[in-house]
């Protein structure tokens, strides 16, 4: 009962705000000193909600293992393939983290799933693929690409979605960031990058 109500008063409050401090950051633009001042924000912010959810986590007693989380990506991918009948793939890199906090993997889950949605909609291909894996800098990407429009897709647009706004959304909330490269050539990536620590 305590868990749900840190989860569903604090943690909400604390999430809202760093959606709301982003959404003002990039409204900053060219204003360093401002946007300096929010970053320190969001990082305490951040640093105040991961330290609740470590105290959730103790309450609930509860943390997602790799394979669980592996699992339910490759249900998403099931479920997708006999909808669409596009080919969809799932690549896991060996080093991607054993365990994850239970919050953190259903915010993933949560771009993986409105990232297939866009690709149902909008890229006209025959291909998906998910990675799970690292990036260069030590950090853990989630990456759904597809081999659709690319450049001439929706996804691709200036202007995003309400499903683009959300990945974007979930990505702060786990202190990362999320990247769409679209080819005019064809096919649409788009990569969710968070430090692993904080998948924790």
């Amino acid at each position: 009962m305590l868990a749900r109500e840190l989860h569903d008063r604090v943690a909400q409050t604390l999430t809202s705000m760093l959606i709301e401090l982003e959404n003002f950051k990039l409204d900053q633009n060219g204003n360093h000193t401002v946007v300096k001042e929010v970053i320190g924000l969001q990082e305490s912010t951040r640093e105040v909600l991961n330290n609740l959810r470590r105290v959730l986590y103790d309450l609930r007693g509860s943390e997602e293992s790799n394979e669980r989380f592996v699992d339910a990506v490759r249900a998403l991918l099931v479920a997708f393939q006999e909808k669409t009948h596009m080919k969809a793939i799932l690549s896991v890199a060996p080093s991607w983290p054993a365990r994850l906090g239970t919050t953190a993997a259903l915010q993933l889950l949560r771009i993986i799933e409105e990232a297939l949605t866009n690709v149902r909609l909008h890229s006209g291909g025959s291909l998906v693929e998910v990675v799970l894996g690292p990036a260069i800098d030590g950090s853990v990407v989630v990456e759904v690409r597809d081999n659709g429009r690319g450049g001439e897709s929706d996804v691709a647009s200036k202007t995003p979605g309400l499903g683009m706004l959300g990945m974007r959304e979930r990505a702060v909330i786990l202190g990362g960031r999320l990247e769409v490269q679209a080819a005019a050539g064809g096919g649409t990536s788009v990569r969710a990058v968070f430090p692993k620590e904080e998948l924790a």
